[in-house]
């Protein structure tokens, strides 16, 4: 992308005008599409009141763009308030009581994901860890030694929230398939600067939310689940947008739907659901891979930014094996919460993880402001 491009995007994001805004990690900056998808719903709850019509609309073309996104179908997509709602919606309609009962996780999910395999351990399931190396990575040889023929599902993510570690999510599927085991993917923490396609990756689930690098904001999801894997599960969280027929009313039996919608629950988030598919809009606008090469671009020029000025990283040198988080150590002298807020007091946004910082450009941000973020943190972090 042009620097003209990117300055005419730039408009769309108000608050680029006087912040760096480098906490793409954990909210990207709002974008005046995004705040405009909000204020219909607004409007129209103003001028029609109850609209069951409109908001289902939206529901599907939600659903619609994320597909888009991914390379799926919109019948393959489901729609929840959060990550965890989904993924504990597909955790217990596994069936743990055969052969295969183990489920694979990794010390690099956000917990949230961990927790709920652990969770599900009454009701069989048995949780195996992978470890991460002094390096905070996980090798792919790893893989191959805790998959094996007892394993029901392999559950990872494709970017370590941490330190901005990168899996190559196609190659751990094959090695999951080959031994029998199903794989779901946390997208989490780079959909939108990664290109990403589940019929090609061989895919079983995938599940985002939006307000990390899709512009979105909390309180909506989405999960996809291959056509092929829908009808062998039957969860036990649901509601009445799981059913055939959520209109329909009936209290006395399960009607499941026979596509992905099966794991909506209650009532969908449908005011978040008006943001992120505005957001969505904007990445699909742009496009991916023009989006991926400007972050490998700022990737780099972090990592060299960082080396240069004596700092101390726990990410991966070589891009190709890194998404857009830069994790930097604070070390003893400042926790990384602290160090977020003084870096707020100077206009720039980072995200405090641990004992690091981390610096996570989006497609809008300039090389100038990393610089400058990276020299407030040498400044902070010696006391100026």
């Amino acid at each position: 992308m042009s620097e003209a491009e990117i300055d005419r995007w730039r408009e769309d994001f108000p608050i680029l005008k006087s912040v760096a805004h480098l906490g793409n990690c954990s909210q990207s900056a709002q974008s005046k599409q995004v705040l405009a998808g909000i204020q219909r719903y607004l409007d129209n709850w103003g001028s029609v009141g109850m609209d069951w019509d409109s908001w289902m609309e939206e529901i599907e073309l939600a659903k619609a763009e994320f597909a888009r996104l991914i390379g799926a179908e919109p019948d393959e997509i489901a729609i929840a308030s959060s990550v965890s709602d989904l993924v504990s919606s597909v955790a217990n309609s596994l069936d743990y009581t055969g052969k295969r009962k183990k489920v694979v996780v990794t010390d690099m999910e956000f917990p949230t994901v961990d927790y709920i395999w652990l969770a599900n351990q009454r009701h069989g399931a048995k949780v195996d860890f992978v470890s991460v190396n002094e390096h905070h990575e996980i090798d792919i040889s790893e893989y191959e030694r805790y998959i094996d023929e007892d394993t029901l599902l392999t559950s990872i993510t494709q970017v370590y929230y941490l330190n901005g570690f990168k899996q190559d999510v196609k190659a751990i599927a094959d090695i999951a398939h080959r031994k029998g085991s199903l794989v779901l993917v946390d997208a989490y923490q780079c959909l939108g600067t990664e290109p990403m396609d589940v019929k090609a990756m061989n895919i079983d689930i995938l599940v985002s939310g939006c307000l990390k690098y899709l512009f979105g904001i909390p309180g909506v999801a989405f999960m996809y689940v291959n056509r092929n894997l829908i009808q062998e599960l039957k969860p036990s969280v649901t509601g009445w947008f799981g059913q055939t027929n959520p209109f329909l009313f009936q209290t006395r039996y399960l009607d499941w739907a026979n596509k992905t919608s099966r794991f909506d629950t209650g009532t969908p988030p449908v005011l978040t659901a008006y943001a992120a598919r505005a957001g969505l809009e904007i990445i699909n606008q742009v496009t991916v891979p023009k989006i991926k090469d400007r972050i490998d671009m700022l990737s780099a020029h972090a990592l060299n930014g960082v080396a240069a000025r004596g700092l101390k990283t726990i990410s991966p040198f070589d891009v190709s094996k890194k998404g857009g988080t830069t994790a930097i150590v604070c070390g003893d002298k400042v926790d990384s919460h602290t160090m977020e807020q003084l870096l707020r007091d100077r206009n720039v946004i980072g995200s405090g993880r641990g004992e690091v910082i981390r610096i996570a450009p989006h497609f809008y941000t300039k090389p100038e402001e990393i610089d400058y973020a990276l020299d407030c943190i040498k400044d902070i972090l010696e006391g100026r």
